[in-house]
């Protein structure tokens, strides 16, 4: 079971399956969600935290005579130790294959990580009395008799994956784990690393409520660190983090990643530290599951040389937290234990950036000198959608609706339940779509949600697209494909999964509507760049195109962002996803609240 779900950990096929299967599970419970909650983790501040060096590490071996194994090899395979092969390793351990149980293990490998230079293990954990739970007290204990500390990366939510449920799990962690002296703690608060598959689990809206229940449970309450570098993730974690950049340095040598980190690095720690929240960067020395895996992946190590210039850029961009993927995750490669292959080289060179980065006194940055707006602005779009009643379709997990809680306005977070009930504009003048591509379509009989859409629409609703994945409806509680957003107005053309590489992409404003986005801008030239863009069709009695994508000859491509009026009654507006992850965000969304809240004010509904 390790192997799989180490497997579903680096492997993006297997990623987007779990992704899917987990937003349905989570969707389908339609829980509501309290914006005063998530204004009040917004205002959170680690902006004093000091430079620290952490590494994701791995209690999960045992073998047949070790005190974890009991029998049995665990997370090994096959071990042949006179030819210096095992299994499921792609390098061979300096130790041999061994136990995560063993103390004297335990021991030398908190010997090893303070030669490096390294503060705390990040402790993979697979929940209550599984394997690596038990070797949690005596990795804790070799903690603290070498002045280290240690912490739990949570790997999974247990069932019924709900806010509750992890919330009692991490609990009984922390009322397990969290008042040893050993124990990683922000500001007296133990810190809880949760892996991405976790945060998937749930959503951010569904952890946002986690964190809340665990702070009124947990005396000490929790800094929990989330897996996502996005908007909304750095408003609902203390702190935000990746596990591994190995999909992003695939094929780079050290020039190219060297460039990738520069433009990279300083982004990351300026998301954190804009929300006033623990910034972090990861480092691998390189990554190799091609023994495991066909035809997996690879990142060479070019003798160091790949360690060294992720260090060197992370010391520049000067995060918080300098993390390190990883100690002895021999199944990927990544490992800087000593190896018969690189000896004690990655534990040397951890050494050399460690105390560089350390010597180095962290930049406080105020979170007033962060961000597109001053207050005056935010007070006078406050003041102009203060009288609208704004309504946020369950699942919130794009930028949108994390930025409009900054900005203090506080929507009413909706339940399906409520969305099949019936909603009139009298109750939500606005609904905001800013979900990924599922929905739940079937609360009390068939299509009852789709009905209430249709009828809120026929009564003079308006309901914004502010999405934080390509396609809205597409996706139903079953995870079939529905694509029911034609239903609603929105006709969205699948363009590309991304342009050919020689294509010259603009975005242009038709008009100068958006006043605070350029006239002119180009394509994002990576990241997420599926294209999916409105025209208007039959359904629309007016459109209203404010942004459009044209190619090097000044043909339309379709429009980014639109306003239309449908013949049935109702007004939409779709904003392409893919610009709420790019450098106008903040911009592009003051404007479309903007237009918004003047088309409200014009009509009088």
């Amino acid at each position: 079971m390790g192997l799989i779900m180490s497997a579903i950990r680096r492997d993006k096929g297997l990623w987007v399956l779990l992704f899917v299967v987990v937003s349905v599970l989570v969707l389908q419970r339609g829980m509501a969600l309290s914006a005063d909650a998530a204004s009040g983790r917004s205002r959170q501040e680690h902006s004093a935290v000091s430079h620290e060096v952490l590494t994701f590490y791995y209690p999960w071996y045992g073998v047949p005579d070790g005190p974890g194994g009991a029998g049995r090899t665990v997370h090994w395979g096959r071990i042949d130790a006179a030819k210096k092969d095992i299994q499921a390793s792609t390098n061979y351990p300096a130790l041999g294959a061994y136990d995560s149980h063993d103390p004297k293990l335990i021991e030398k490998h908190c010997q090893w990580a303070k030669r490096a230079g390294i503060d705390t293990l990040i402790v993979s954990w697979w929940g209550h009395n599984s394997f690596s739970d038990r070797a949690m007290d005596k990795i804790l204990d070799g903690c603290q008799r070498h002045g280290l500390t240690a912490c739990i990366y949570y790997e999974t939510v247990p069932r019924p994956r709900t806010s509750e449920s992890a919330a009692d799990d991490i609990v009984k962690v922390l009322e397990k784990y969290g008042g040893h002296p050993a124990h990683l703690k922000v500001h007296g608060k133990p810190v809880v690393f949760v892996y991405g598959r976790a945060l998937q689990e749930l959503g951010l809206t569904a952890w946002l409520k986690a964190i809340e229940i665990v702070n009124a449970k947990y005396e000490d309450g929790v800094a929990a660190m989330g897996d996502q570098f996005s908007y909304g993730a750095a408003r609902v974690f203390d702190g935000i983090h990746t596990y591994n950049t190995c999909g992003k340095l695939r094929g780079m040598a050290p020039g190219a990643a060297r460039k990738w980190a520069a433009e990279t690095y300083p982004s990351w720690v300026r998301m954190a530290d804009e929300a006033g929240k623990i910034s972090t960067l990861t480092v691998i020395p390189g990554y190799d599951d091609t023994k495991i895996r066909k035809p997996g992946l690879a990142v060479k190590r070019y003798e160091g040389e790949l360690y060294r210039v992720q260090w060197e850029e992370a010391i520049k961009a000067d995060p918080h937290w300098v993390l390190i993927t990883s100690f002895n995750e021999w199944h990927e490669g990544s490992e800087i234990e000593p190896s018969l292959e690189y000896e004690e080289q990655y534990i040397d060179l951890t050494a050399e950036y460690t105390k560089r980065f350390k010597a180095k006194k962290r930049t406080i940055r105020s979170r007033a000198d962060s961000g597109q707006f001053n207050e005056n602005d935010k007070a006078r779009l406050r003041e102009k959608l203060g009288e609208i009643r704004i309504g946020v379709l369950p699942g919130a997990e794009s930028m949108a609706f994390w930025w409009l809680l900054d900005v203090g306005v506080k929507p009413e977070v909706l339940a399906w339940e409520e969305v099949a009930d019936g909603l009139s504009p009298k109750q939500c003048q606005v609904l905001l779509y800013c979900a990924g591509e599922h929905y739940r379509r079937s609360v009390e009989k068939t299509g009852d949600v789709d009905d209430a859409l249709v009828s809120y629409l026929k009564a003079g609703g308006y309901i914004v697209f502010l999405p934080a994945l390509p396609w809205p409806f597409h996706y139903d509680e079953n995870n079939q494909v529905v694509n029911r957003s034609g239903q609603f107005g929105l006709t969205l053309r699948g363009a590309w999964e991304s342009p050919q590489t020689d294509t010259k992409l603009n975005f242009v404003q038709p008009q100068r509507r958006l006043s605070r986005v350029p006239e002119k801008f180009g394509f994002p030239t990576s990241g997420d760049q599926r294209w999916r863009p409105f025209f208007a069709g039959d359904k629309h009695t007016s459109h209203t195109s404010l942004l459009v994508l044209r190619d090097a000859d000044d043909n339309y491509l379709g429009d980014a962002v639109a306003y239309a009026e449908l013949k049935g009654g109702g007004r939409i507006m779709y904003t392409w996803f893919g610009l709420l992850q790019g450098p106008y965000a903040e911009a592009l969304l003051y404007d479309v609240f903007d237009f918004l809240a003047s088309q409200i004010g014009q009509s009088g509904s």
